[in-house]
């Protein structure tokens, strides 16, 4: 009886060690040089002029619900030129856009990653 004891501590044990471990690594699509994604993911130059905001032809926007400066701040931490959006919905930031869903995915999920609540959504 303890020698399944003392398997099921060990295993759990083990267990949570990866856990935690393959939560704080980026994901493979990330670069390993975080903890900055990037320092402009919502503005773009056309020809001499910088857009900021929602980017056309990005549809896939990459929000964290909330509307808080608190949020936001910790947001900015990871993609600096992030913003307070609002829809119909409800309040978020706007971390990023996107043109194919596997980069939001992978912004979301560096975002997920230390602990905010990313979503994807298609804004057509």
């Amino acid at each position: 009886m303890n020698r399944y004891l003392i398997a099921g501590i060990i295993t759990t044990v083990l267990w949570n060690t990866l856990l935690c471990k393959g939560r704080t690594q980026p994901p493979p699509c990330i670069s390993q040089r975080l903890p900055e994604v990037s320092n402009s993911v919502n503005s773009f130059r056309q020809s001499d002029v910088i857009v900021i905001g929602k980017v056309p032809n990005r549809p896939y926007v990459v929000v964290v619900p909330g509307q808080s400066e608190q949020l936001l701040n910790v947001v900015r931490h990871y993609v600096t030129d992030a913003f307070l959006a609002q829809h119909r919905l409800g309040a978020y930031v706007y971390a990023g856009g996107s043109a194919n869903r596997h980069e939001a995915e992978c912004l979301s999920s560096v975002l997920r990653s230390h602990g905010l609540d990313a979503r994807v959504v298609y804004f057509h």
